[in-house]
C-alpha cells in the first residue's frame, strides 16, 4: 500500500502544535488492535474505521512511516521536540534496559506516540505497549490455531497442516517481537481493554458492534464528535 509517510509525518506535527486544550478536544479517538494470524483482526480493523471514519494504520504503513522518519531526520527532530516530559517517561519505561535502542524502535515509537494526536486505529507493532495508560480502546482479536489455520487455508488455497504451522510460526514471531522490544508477553490479558475471540462469530461485523460500543463506553466517540466539530465536518 502507497503512502505519502511525510505528509503523515507533518500532519502528527501539526496536530502537537495545536493549543493543548485545544488538541484534547479535537484529536479523534484512538483504537489499537492486536491480531493472531487467521482471526479475521485486519478485516474486522478496517471495518471499525471505517464504521467510525477513522484513519487506518496498518503494521506495513506504520512501518514505512517509521522507515521515512528515518531519512527525515528534521521531520523526527521537530516531532521529538513536541513530545512533553510524559512522553519521554513512556519512552524509558518502556526501552529500558531490557532492550536495545535501535534507530528503527526509536522512530517506531515516536511515530505511533504521534500518532495518539492524531487519531485512527493502529494495528499491531505494540501500539497496545507504546500507548498504555492513555485514553485509548485496546483492542485483541484472536482464534484458537485450529479456526484461525482452517480460515487460512480456506483464503489461500493451501493444505490445513501448511496453514496451521503459518499460523503457529506467526504467533511465536509476534509474541517474539513485542518481548524483545517492550518486555511485554503477548499474550498478557491485562495489556488489553477488551479481547475477542472470533472462533463461533459468523459475521465480523457484529465483532466490529462490539468494538464501536465498547469505543463509545470509554467516550471516544465524544472525541470523535469534538474533532468533527472542530474540522467543520458533518457530525453523525
Amino acid at each position: 500500500m502507497a503512502i505519502d509517510a511525510q505528509a503523515v509525518i507533518q500532519a502528527i506535527v501539526r496536530a502537537l502544535e495545536e493549543p493543548p486544550t485545544r488538541a484534547r478536544q479535537a484529536r479523534k479517538p484512538v483504537i489499537t488492535v492486536s491480531r493472531t494470524l487467521g482471526s479475521g483482526g485486519d478485516v474486522i480493523a478496517r471495518a471499525v474505521s471505517e464504521r467510525m471514519g477513522i484513519e487506518l494504520y496498518g503494521s506495513e504503513i506504520i512501518t514505512a512511516i517509521a522507515t521515512e522518519a528515518n531519512v527525515s531526520s528534521t521531520l523526527i527532530e521537530a516531532l521529538n521536540e513536541k513530545l512533553d516530559a510524559v512522553d519521554a517517561w513512556i519512552y524509558s519505561a518502556v526501552f529500558g534496559k531490557h532492550v536495545s535502542r535501535d534507530e528503527y524502535v526509536h522512530f517506531l515509537s515516536t511515530v505511533i506516540r504521534g500518532l495518539y494526536h492524531t487519531g485512527g486505529v493502529i494495528i499491531g507493532r505494540g501500539g497496545h505497549v507504546i500507548l498504555a495508560g492513555r485514553d485509548v480502546l485496546r483492542v485483541r482479536i484472536v482464534g484458537s490455531v485450529e479456526a484461525c489455520a482452517t480460515r487460512i487455508s480456506e483464503d489461500e488455497g493451501i493444505s490445513y497442516a501448511e496453514a496451521k504451522r503459518k499460523v503457529q510460526d506467526n504467533n511465536k514471531r509476534r509474541g517474539k517481537f513485542i518481548w524483545d522490544l517492550f518486555h511485554s508477553r503477548y499474550n498478557d490479558p491485562t495489556n488489553f481493554d477488551m479481547i475477542v475471540n472470533t472462533d463461533y462469530f459468523r459475521k465480523f461485523d457484529d465483532v466490529v458492534e462490539m468494538i464501536v460500543m465498547a469505543a463509545r463506553a470509554r467516550g471516544l466517540d465524544r472525541k470523535l464528535h469534538s474533532a468533527q466539530v472542530a474540522a467543520g465536518q458533518p457530525v453523525a
